[in-house]
């Protein structure tokens, strides 16, 4: 496999686990409208269905209810929610040996970037991060492919054949195409294998130790399974 020098990470779904905050932060939303959701399994559908779509569609707020829960959800995230994002198993180590042997990482995520930041501070993350990258305050920057390709433009040392997105939703994958580089597909973030897969994405992952065998060039004990190459 090619040696990344340049390894671009997604946040939520891939390198953090940001359920209990989706949960809690949809919970002070709903809250602001009277609403006391206290079923495990609906306040799940944040972390399985688009925001926007869940409180208009499973919850029957309209869309001006919807636009202010939107602004309610975002409020608490930036103060309580950044604090309930806890790292996947093996993520530290993981970054920690890629910053060690001088890899370039990235983060390209579709939050405000300060908030990205609080999240990788909370998580103890941010000293690995050459370049962190999100959506602008003003959200003229919002879509992955213009956060990737934003990000892009400021390494020092750019080449489309060194460089590698690693992400768990499908904006990721295809921004990664769109902007001409390799990508990756996590398994265990927030996205069906089957919608992964139809991006044909260069490598795709189960787990964190699949995706340390190939970005350290190792095989993990059982090996890395074959199809974690795509063709």
């Amino acid at each position: 496999m090619p040696n990344y020098r340049t390894i671009v990470f997604d946040l939520d779904g891939t390198l953090t686990d940001p359920t209990q905050e989706m949960i809690s932060s949809a919970s002070y939303a709903l809250e602001q409208f009277g609403i006391k959701e206290t079923d495990p399994e609906r306040l799940k559908l944040f972390t399985q269905v688009p925001l926007l779509h869940c409180f208009e569609e499973h919850f029957g707020l309209s869309q001006a209810q919807t636009d202010q829960a939107f602004i309610h959800y975002w409020y608490y995230a930036g103060i309580f929610g950044v604090k309930k994002n806890v790292p996947y198993e093996g993520i530290p180590s993981l970054l920690a040996k890629l910053h060690e042997k001088g890899t370039t990482l990235c983060i390209a995520t579709a939050r405000k970037t300060k908030n990205a930041e609080q999240i990788l501070k909370t998580c103890n993350l941010d000293g690995y991060f050459a370049f962190v990258f999100g959506a602008s305050e003003d959200e003229t920057r919002r879509t992955k492919k213009m956060i990737l390709f934003d990000l892009l433009c400021e390494l020092p040392e750019y080449s489309s054949e060194d460089t590698l997105m690693v992400g768990d939703r499908v904006v990721d994958l295809s921004g990664a195409q769109d902007n001409g580089i390799d990508s990756m597909a996590v398994t265990y973030g927030q996205e069906t294998v089957e919608d992964l897969s139809r991006t044909n994405p260069t490598y795709m992952v189960n787990n964190v130790k699949e995706m340390a065998g190939i970005l350290l060039d190792e095989k993990s004990p059982e090996g890395v399974p074959e199809t974690s190459k795509r063709d």
